[in-house]
This record gives structure tokens, sequence and C-alpha cells, in this order.
């Protein structure tokens, strides 16, 4: 919604303009979304003149608090009022439409409303801390992808997302009702992934399974953030849907939005393939070795899969796997 408001003003700003031009977001929320004469974008909180605090200056965004400002409001004239400011100091549109995504996921919907200055400063800090742990390359892309394809499968995403494991380097992708489920995904015509011996053989009753993709990158595909964008359409729950954002840019890197690597699977019918860890061998370790860490690439191609009433389970990640 943001990203595309946004647009409609950027294209719309009126020649000579001296002021912030924008419109209010949500009536009665007292939030506006403006942009300047240099295109960068601005989210304005109706704020009280008595609530001072140092204003926040970091190296895409900054922060104004309390300021008299003036709005020249699409077509409704000009506006003046006490606004706390947060601007983005950059008009590139792929990042334009990051920054709008999280601001949106984070200060819209159901979580509209007033904002104290002490709320806004703290949201913006988790924001900025978030794009300092952004980075990009292919294999992050490739990887989120199957993970999202994953998702958007399952008979309910928002269920799905829940089970996705909030840290990008935890050890399973899903963890669900009694199983987990690690995600691979490979461009290559083999089933050939790399696995560590913890993922496979994991102390305790965890029963773990792995789902191999196979894919290819067409123009017919879809790019990671469509995925993004049309899972995020079937979450209802706000909380979820900004981890669930975050997420995605944590895996993904800062440039999701930006990356042209249109995937689809190889095959329609066997492009996705499911296998219990137990299947896969593993090397053989004696227990009072001083060796930890151990990782192994393997070929699936030739191993076992789940048959069809499992794959089913796995496939919503809903239930407890029963052989």
């Amino acid at each position: 919604m943001l990203f595309e408001n946004y647009t409609a003003l950027a294209h719309r700003f009126p020649s000579g303009c001296q002021s912030l031009y924008g419109e209010q977001i949500q009536a009665g929320t007292g939030l506006w979304l403006a942009v300047d004469e240099q295109s960068f974008p601005s989210l304005l909180f109706s704020s009280q003149p008595s609530d001072v605090r140092s204003d926040i200056e970091l190296r895409f965004i900054g922060v104004q608090f309390s300021r008299e400002c003036q709005i020249t409001a699409d077509g409704c004239g000009t506006m003046a009022g006490t606004y706390t400011i947060v601007r983005l100091e950059e008009n590139d549109p792929d990042l334009v439409r990051v920054f709008l995504r999280l601001l949106e996921e984070t200060f819209c919907g159901d979580n509209a409303g007033p904002q104290t200055n002490r709320e806004i400063g703290e949201k913006i800090l988790e924001l900025a801390n978030l794009f300092s742990q952004l980075d990009n390359s292919t294999k992050d892309v490739v990887g989120l992808w199957g993970e999202l394809l994953i998702i958007s499968l399952a008979e309910s995403p928002e269920t799905a997302a829940r089970c996705w494991c909030l840290h990008k380097n935890a050890k399973y992708d899903f963890v669900c009702d009694g199983f987990a489920l690690e995600v691979k995904t490979t461009l290559r015509p083999s089933r050939d992934h790399r696995f560590s011996l913890d993922q496979l053989r994991p102390y305790g009753e965890l029963e773990v399974y792995v789902a191999s993709i196979q894919v290819v990158q067409a123009h017919g595909g879809k790019a990671a953030f469509e995925l993004v964008d049309s899972i995020l359409a079937n979450i209802s729950d706000a909380e979820l849907r900004k981890a669930f954002l975050i997420l995605c840019l944590l895996k993904g890197g800062e440039d999701i939005y930006k990356s042209v690597l249109r995937l689809q699977l190889l095959s329609t019918e066997a492009g996705i393939a499911y296998f219990s860890a137990l299947d896969i061998p593993v090397p053989l370790i004696e227990t009072d070795a001083p060796i930890s860490n151990v990782k192994f690439d393997i070929c699936l191609d030739r191993l076992p899969q789940q048959d069809d009433e499992s794959r089913a389970r796995l496939v919503n990640l809903t239930k407890t796997i029963v052989e």
C-alpha cells in the first residue's frame, strides 16, 4: 500500500513545491505519507509539542521529533501541525519499497493509531538494526525461494509461516508438531545438497524430514518478492506478518525486491521430493572422537522418497508424522 501511494505522490509532485507533499493514511490516525522535491519518502505521525526527544540520524533513516511543519495535501491545500517525521534519505525505488513495506507492517493496519515519540524511536532503532544485518547473494535468494515455496503450497500459509524458524542460522527451516523439515533448493539437475551431521542425526526424539527442491531459471517463473507478497496477503496476524517480512529480508538480503532471479520447479510433479533423514546415509563418527561440526555433500536421487500420505502431511506442516 505505502509504496504504491509513494509512487503516485512522487509522480504528482507539484512543480515549485517547497514543502512536503503528501496524503493522510487511514483517516483519523494522524498518520501521513509524504515526499519532498528529491522524492525522499517520509512517514509523519501527529505528535504533541511537549513530547520532545533527541533526533535520530542514521545512515539511511532520520527521525525528527515533534516538529512544526507544513504539508501540501494532495487535493486539500496546505496542512500545518506538529509531527514526528521518519524520513528515508534515499530514493532508490527498491530500497524505498523495502523501507515502506517495513514501515507499513510496523505502523499501519492493526498497528495504526497514536504513537508516542518513545515508541516511534524504539521501533525505528529496531528497523535500523535490521538494515545493518542485511546482505545479499544469489545463493541466499535461491534458498529463500525454496522455503517460501513450501509456505505458499501449504493449505494454510499462515500456519506454515508460524512454523518457520525465526533465525536465519537455525538448524532447521521449519519445526512443526513433532517433526522438523529442512528445505534444500538447487539449480542443479540432480538432488545434490549439503548437510550437517547434527541436522540428519539429531539428539532426542525429533523426527527430521528433508524437502529437496529442484528449480530452473525461467522468464515464466516467480521472483522471491512475488512469493513474499502473495504469502503476506494470506497472513492476518500483524505481528506474524512483521516477523515473516523481517525473516525474508534477513535470509534474502536487502536487494530482495531488486533481484531479477525468476525461478520455477524443474518439474511440476517431481520438482519437490520429501525424504526421511533416517534414510539419508551419514558419515560414521565415533562417539568419543574429537570431531565436531561435520558437514558433507550427498546426492538424494536414488534414495527412497516419502509416500503420498506422508508427503501430504509434510506439505501442510501441521501434523505429527506417523510411519
